[in-house]
């Protein structure tokens, strides 16, 4: 191997092996699930679909493919009557591409859907677009210049390339309980007739009613005789969901979607699942209509993934990321912090700084700078920019891989208080400024990420 990578390599090792990840999108594999990314099904080009392919020598890959499918299938859907009722497209290369698979595949250019305002906590794939400040929107159909603390319908620039193609229209949560308000959800249906339903996002720390989206898409179809399409994104769930600590959205959705490489503890890549009626629309529209051939090595990984994710040992991992990131809420509640939506059902904290008198930005930065990982993050209604928004994410899936249970929570919260006192401290006028008052602050931050090194060298990762 050449020099340079190795080195990067081994820096990468070391910062990894040396940190304490707070990032609620990241985990970390298996050596068993490295080994099958890396291996040598990353050299054979596999287009098309299993027993139907455009190059010869894929007997191996069908297999592969088939075996992967039928343990997707296995670990997601407990109930072995529904798992008939499902199928799988295991070829997409990441969580936006499955979302895309799904828009081409059963809408057509400027058809509506109705998904959740991403400030909120919704994501970039499920269409976005803003007007920038002190600029009048120029769209010409009107509703899209009109947004509200329930509904917001778009704005000038077409910040993701979904709301280039349809029209996006973005549910917002309750201003008071910062949640899903389902009882205006056939409000919106009626309003704008949408012809796919998003739910499910990045930055949303509840759990989600899939049931009660269900009840009001099937109230809206009686009243109209529209059919609603429901998507039910659950890139951040997935695992809990494998490990039955989160609902379930199989009885309810039409598709799922999610990646691989969150909860679910394997490689970067993603799932699409579907009701049987929408299978071959889906295989058409990943190949030919995204992809010119799937990686084998990803699906190789996420095989592995799978069957780890099939253990009771996984269940028993699930529950304590939960556990974890329940007992976080509470520390940072009982300290005086303003957690969004008042806790957790699942793997993430979202915390907002603002009447502390701190960005989460500063927050996050100054977290890195001891050794803690962490993201900014807007909250609901959020008064800063995505720039330097109010709130920082906080997750627990790969410090629960690392071996952290409540003990560990609880010193890593000390740290994360410490840390934050001492950010609160500095006055500055811009986030430039901040950084340097606080790069003064040395010895504070020496002491501190000694504290984090010290908590990592008693859980090695299995590098």
């Amino acid at each position: 191997m050449n020099e340079t990578l190795q080195k990067l390599i081994k820096r990468e090792e070391e910062r990894q092996q040396n940190t304490i990840n707070l990032i609620p999108s990241e985990n970390f594999t298996s050596k068993a699930v490295r080994e099958a990314t890396g291996s040598i099904f990353m050299h054979k080009y596999s287009e098309g679909n299993i027993g139907v392919r455009y190059y010869e020598g894929n007997e191996v890959v069908d297999e592969l493919e088939s075996e992967c499918i039928r343990m997707v299938k296995k670990v997601m859907i407990h109930d072995d009557g529904l798992r008939n009722e499902w199928e799988s497209n295991v070829q997409v290369l990441s969580g936006s591409t499955a979302n895309l698979a799904v828009y081409n595949a059963v809408l057509n250019p400027g058809d509506t859907i109705l998904s959740m305002y991403l400030p909120d906590g919704g994501h970039l794939s499920h269409g976005w677009s803003h007007t920038p400040s002190g600029e009048k929107s120029n769209i010409q159909n009107p509703i899209s210049k009109v947004s509200n603390d329930d509904i917001y319908l778009g704005g000038s620039v077409k910040s993701n390339f979904n709301s280039k193609i349809f029209n996006i229209i973005q549910y917002r949560v309750d201003k008071e309980t910062e949640l899903i308000n389902y009882d205006k959800l056939l409000d919106h249906l009626k309003k704008f007739n949408p012809k796919l339903f998003i739910v499910g996002g990045t930055a949303y720390p509840r759990y989600i009613d899939y049931k009660k989206i269900r009840e009001v898409l099937d109230e809206y179809k009686s009243e109209t005789g529209n059919r609603v399409l429901f998507l039910a994104d659950v890139a951040h769930e997935a695992g809990l969901i494998a490990g039955g600590v989160h609902p379930s959205p199989f009885e309810s959705a039409d598709f799922v979607t999610f990646t691989t490489h969150k909860t679910l503890r394997g490689p970067r890549g993603a799932v699409v699942m579907c009701r049987r009626e929408f299978i071959d629309a889906v295989n058409k529209s990943v190949m030919p209509g995204l992809l010119g051939g799937p990686f084998n090595h990803t699906i190789a990984g996420l095989l592995q993934t799978l069957y780890e994710s099939d253990s009771d040992e996984f269940k028993n991992y699930s529950e304590q990321v939960v556990k974890n990131a329940k007992l976080l809420a509470e520390l940072f509640m009982k300290k005086g912090y303003r957690v969004v939506s008042g806790g957790t059902d699942k793997h993430m904290v979202l915390v907002d700084f603002s009447n502390k008198g701190i960005s989460g930005r500063a927050v996050s930065k100054a977290l890195a700078m001891i050794g803690i990982i962490t993201n900014k993050n807007t909250v609901p209604f959020e008064k800063g920019t995505p720039v330097s928004p109010s709130g920082v994410r906080f997750g627990t899936p790969f410090v629960t891989t690392r071996g952290f249970k409540e003990t560990e929570i609880n010193q890593t919260f000390e740290v994360i208080e410490k840390l934050i006192e001492v950010a609160s401290s500095v006055a500055s006028e811009t986030f430039k400024e901040f950084v340097e008052k606080i790069s003064s602050k040395k010895s504070d931050l020496d002491l501190l990420a000694k504290e984090v090194a010290e908590l990592c060298s008693k859980f090695p990762l299995n590098i």
